[in-house]
């Protein structure tokens, strides 16, 4: 990963040069800093990003997984009060932290397409062929966005009948749901048998398979302890070509009262109540094609 400096240096560089053309229409000659800045709401900026592009804004709000959102109906996607941001130098942080956070607005589409040809004037930091901070293809984002103080939220998740989320048990006629149900089993089957092998088959990645089956603090290891099928669910907005579901194993008596509602939550936290593989399904050329995610990371809040 390049660091903020770096691409300070390199964006200057580049723009300064005879003919340079500014991309995405962003003035990158100053640094946004909280006392240059417009001090305005991330409901606004996502409202209308056009009108705030180019500008260097300060926003108050909650900081997960590279976006910015306003308060938690907009976590849990009742309302689309989100921007994109990534704080350098962060590392991976349970919950959502709440802080001020600063940059000049700009879009997502743009960036990545200006990374993608391969021009050095790509704005934000960049790994692995992607802005950080536009985990999303579209909408406006904070380029080099910088924070104040941050703080836990102290946020805890929805549990069932709490508004938003995007997760649905998935109902009977669902065309994916013996598939995700089936997968889940041999996926299970193998992890509780300590077979790196078979792991590393289903997962395509060898490596991954030695960490889970080594890991002892995650809510897939607590798996090889109880038995029984997933309950299966049924990721809302996939578009036709597209599918997500979660086969989530109780771990305590009941778990009626404490799945996840939302793809975030089922994040296989040691907390959690429940362990989940996320199975993700692609057509291509008018067949599925399928794969398994057995990710433990921090994504969602934290248990009530």
């Amino acid at each position: 990963m390049m660091t903020r400096a770096f691409f300070l240096v390199v964006a200057a560089a580049v723009l300064c040069a005879p003919g340079a053309v500014p991309q995405n229409q962003v003035p990158r000659t100053a640094v946004c800093t909280a006392d240059n800045s417009e001090r305005t709401s991330v409901a606004a900026v996502a409202a209308d990003p056009r009108g705030w592009m180019g500008k260097c804004v300060v926003v108050e709000g909650l900081y997960s997984n590279e976006r910015v959102f306003e308060d938690v109906d907009a976590i849990y996607g009742v309302t689309d009060h989100s921007i994109g941001g990534f704080v350098d130098g962060l590392g991976a942080v349970a919950g959502a932290l709440r802080g001020e956070f600063v940059g000049r607005v700009s879009d997502c589409a743009t960036a990545e397409e200006t990374l993608l040809t391969a021009q050095l004037r790509a704005p934000g930091i960049s790994l692995h062929e992607r802005v950080l901070g536009c985990t999303r293809d579209v909408g406006p984002f904070l380029m080099f966005m910088s924070t104040g103080a941050l703080e836990p939220s102290g946020l805890k998740r929805r549990l069932p009948g709490g508004k938003g989320g995007d997760l649905v048990v998935a109902p009977a006629d669902w065309e994916h749901r013996a598939t995700v149900a089936q997968k889940a089993g041999v996926f299970a089957f193998a992890l509780r048998g300590d077979n790196v092998e078979g792991v590393a088959r289903i997962l395509l990645d060898r490596y991954r398979a030695d960490q889970l089956l080594a890991d002892k603090g995650s809510a897939l290891a607590k798996l090889k302890g109880v038995s029984g099928d997933p309950v299966i669910f049924m990721q809302r907005g996939p578009g036709d070509d597209e599918a997500a579901g979660e086969a989530c194993w109780c771990l305590t008596r009941d778990c009626a009262k404490v799945w996840p509602i939302d793809s975030r939550d089922a994040d296989n936290q040691g907390s959690r109540p429940y362990a989940c593989l996320r199975i993700e399904g692609v057509k291509r050329e008018g067949a599925w094609r399928y794969r398994h995610d057995a990710s433990h990371d921090l994504n969602g809040l934290g248990e009530p």
